[in-house]
């Protein structure tokens, strides 16, 4: 997946972090050289005004370092946390046109992992990567060309240990790092998929007795993850060898050098400890190349992970040209036509929906019953523009798949059964559906879905917290908060899927009740298995399971025993 960086303002900022990083680092070349000059000059005992400038300047630039690097990380960090947050968007963007057939492809640990912990690996490509490199080839440039300048043999000799650092360390590590990154990966999502699922059940795998299973099998994935990180933090520790030899062979061939240039007179004494320390700085950023090219190589991986996404086709794809919704009706919102709708979810080898025809007028309510399979929760999916179907499909009067999915979704809501509580207070859950309600809208809209009594017995009232996946309501108050978001929301047309689910049937009828009266004027389908009370709904259409699909016992060979043919 890419982002724009010039077009986010990230690129820039990345190279204002890269120069000020340079900056930085040529700070501490001339530190060193200028500190390396003075103590030899100094020993010479010459006149305290001579050594002014040299004085001033280490000042300068011992100052002007950590004065650099600190607005380097500063600048750098902002660039990188800006292109996290643009493609950290635009991940979760892609995800929400995949929802809800797509998804199903990866596993939630799988989804989370990518989300997560890849957006931040091609994040830290860009510090941890181009930066370092960046800097490396300014700096080593720089220091090559001061050495040349003082003693062209020492500048020879530099360019030499500075082109072995940053061939064989890097080379080093990238080999590993292709042989690592994909086993990371992997391994990470498994860790965090087995996490996952061991603390969703763990109640159950208590009870059962397969706990300790559960936990063998992280157990297991974490040492797999553990190794390969291993083998990354090996091989890159074995090309900062391969650079600290080359740091020495650079230091001993100054002295090398050095000594013998001194002897004859082509080199001022006082130059060979500056000759001697400008490969010590010259090679802080070249030691940091094997990890910068691993960062590459995980970042890269990571990128390929997102690139799946991206590549994933979309179960509804929006039109080239979407119309545009006309103006709402006098009378309430528009109608809803469907004639022969047929739907079939992505990768299924039978439509879920056959042969529907439904006709739901503005304001209307009506009731949608049938047996599990028979196709009301898919009805719900193709409403509100997450599937593709054949037939007709018209909201107003317009083929729904001439129509953008989120102008769709701003006028058709849907309260699923399986919507998801987050663990934080109940106002920070209601305001997911209008983030600028007030508490007196927020607790209206708890009332109308039917949670007065409950709501009033709370002792932190919407502050309560609602904990992870809202284990601290039960199911039927979990249902009910989703349906007051729902409510919250105010779409045209709503959708409820078993709104009332986990509850019993007096407290069912009161929900729904209450439901009615809260969707008056409103468009409303209501999926249920259970019979409806008198007044909820205007009308009520039952669907049929589809039948199975025929089977040819001739080419079946457990049929034809079965059939004796």
């Amino acid at each position: 997946m890419k982002v724009t960086l010039w077009r986010t303002g990230v690129a820039p900022r990345l190279g204002l972090g890269a120069v000020l990083g340079a900056l930085s680092q040529l700070s501490a070349l001339a530190l060193l050289a200028v500190s390396g000059y003075l103590i030899s000059r100094a020993w010479q005992q010459p006149p305290i005004l001579y050594l002014m400038v040299a004085v001033t300047s280490v000042r300068l630039f011992g100052v002007s370092r950590g004065t650099l690097r600190y607005a380097e990380r500063l600048v750098s960090h902002d660039a990188a946390f800006r292109g996290l947050e643009r493609l950290r968007t635009a991940v979760y963007g892609r995800l929400v046109r995949l929802a809800p057939a797509g998804l199903p492809v990866w596993r939630s640990g799988d989804l989370q992992s990518r989300l997560i912990d890849d957006v931040d690996g091609v994040g830290d490509r860009w510090l941890r990567g181009t930066l370092p490199l960046a800097t490396a080839v300014i700096v080593a440039a720089a220091a090559v060309a001061l050495q040349s300048v003082l003693l062209p043999a020492a500048g020879a000799v530099l360019a030499a240990s500075i082109l072995a650092a940053a061939t064989l360390g890097p080379a080093l590590a990238s080999w590993a790092a292709r042989i690592a990154v994909r086993t990371t990966g992997s391994a990470r999502a498994d860790l965090t998929h087995g996490v996952q699922s061991c603390l969703a059940g763990r109640e159950e795998l208590v009870a059962s007795g397969a706990d300790r299973l559960a936990l063998d099998n992280i157990s297991a994935t974490d040492d797999r993850l553990r190794r390969a990180h291993a083998r990354i933090a090996w091989t890159a520790g074995l090309g900062e060898a391969v650079g600290l030899l080359a740091l020495a062979a650079a230091v001993c061939g100054a002295l090398y050098t050095g000594i013998p240039a001194v002897a004859e007179g082509t080199l001022d004494g006082v130059l060979l400890a500056v000759i001697t320390l400008v490969p010590l700085a010259a090679f802080e950023p070249v030691l940091a190349l094997p990890q910068a090219v691993q960062q590459t190589a995980i970042a890269k991986e990571c990128g390929r992970r997102l690139t799946e996404i991206t590549e994933m086709p979309e179960p509804r794809p929006d039109p080239a040209e979407p119309l545009e919704f006309g103006p709402e009706p006098a009378g309430g919102p528009a109608p809803i036509e469907i004639k022969r709708l047929s739907v079939t979810w992505p990768g299924a080898g039978a439509p879920a929906l056959t042969g529907l025809d439904l006709t739901l007028q503005p304001g209307e309510r009506v009731g949608i019953m049938g047996p599990s399979g028979a196709g009301k929760s898919t009805l719900a999916a193709a409403l509100m523009g997450f599937l593709p179907y054949e037939g007709s499909l018209r909201f107003g009067g317009i083929e729904l798949a001439e129509l953008d999915g989120d102008a769709v979704r701003a006028r058709v809501g849907l309260c699923s059964q399986n919507a998801h509580v987050f663990d934080t207070t109940l106002a920070e859950n209601l305001r997911i559906a209008r983030p600028g309600a007030d508490d007196d809208e927020l607790a209206r809209a708890l009332r109308r879905a039917g949670l007065r009594e409950w709501f009033d017995g709370l002792e932190e009232g919407l502050a309560t917290r609602l904990g992870e996946h809202g284990r601290a309501v039960s199911g039927g108050e979990r249902g009910r908060i989703a349906l007051a978001r729902c409510l919250l929301a105010d779409r045209e047309v709503l959708v409820l899927d078993e709104p009332d689910a986990h509850l019993d049937a007096a407290c069912a009828d009161r929900v729904l009740r209450n439901v009615a009266a809260a969707l008056e004027g409103k468009s409303a389908i209501i999926i249920t298995h259970r019979p409806l009370p008198e007044g909820v709904v205007d009308r009520v259409l039952r669907l049929d399971a589809p039948a199975p699909p025929l089977r040819d016992a001739r080419n079946d060979p457990l049929l034809g025993v079965a059939t004796g043919m």
